[in-house]
């Protein structure tokens, strides 16, 4: 199943509070485990590919770089495409990068000043923090 779930909005354009730390938990381990099933021969199937280290260091180095330069709202909403282009290097329509994609084009959407901005790295960091720990006990 697709993940259906949004950063709330309320957190990006005005405060980070628990209930991004909570959403980031949720994804971060959503996004940091394979998902599998068993066949009909008692083998398992991965149905659901994780979000790779990889996929996610790569983005996440993006946006730290955009941090340490500072707001520049054009660079920001490029990252739109660079996740798109991601996703599609994919190839797999059920890999949890589309998921990711998802949730991380709408927040970037919302992000519309300096401030918006700080609110979404922090709740990406949190997001990337759980993901490593769920890889972490897997």
């Amino acid at each position: 199943m697709a993940w259906n779930e949004k950063i709330p909005q309320n957190e990006i354009e005005v405060k980070v509070t628990k209930a991004s730390v909570d959403f980031a938990e949720r994804f971060g381990n959503h996004l940091g485990c394979d998902k599998k099933e068993m066949t009909n021969n008692g083998r398992e199937k991965v149905t659901e590919a994780k979000l790779t280290t990889s996929q996610l260091r790569k983005f996440f180095g993006e946006v730290k770089r955009q941090q340490m330069e500072g707001y520049n709202p054009t660079k920001f909403i490029l990252l739109k495409p660079k996740l798109a282009y991601a996703v599609g290097r994919a190839k797999d329509p059920k890999a949890k990068i589309n998921d990711f994609y998802y949730v991380i084009a709408q927040a970037i959407d919302r992000v519309n000043d300096e401030n918006q901005f700080k609110n979404f790295i922090q709740i990406f960091e949190a997001i990337v923090a759980y993901h490593k720990a769920s890889e972490e006990t897997k």
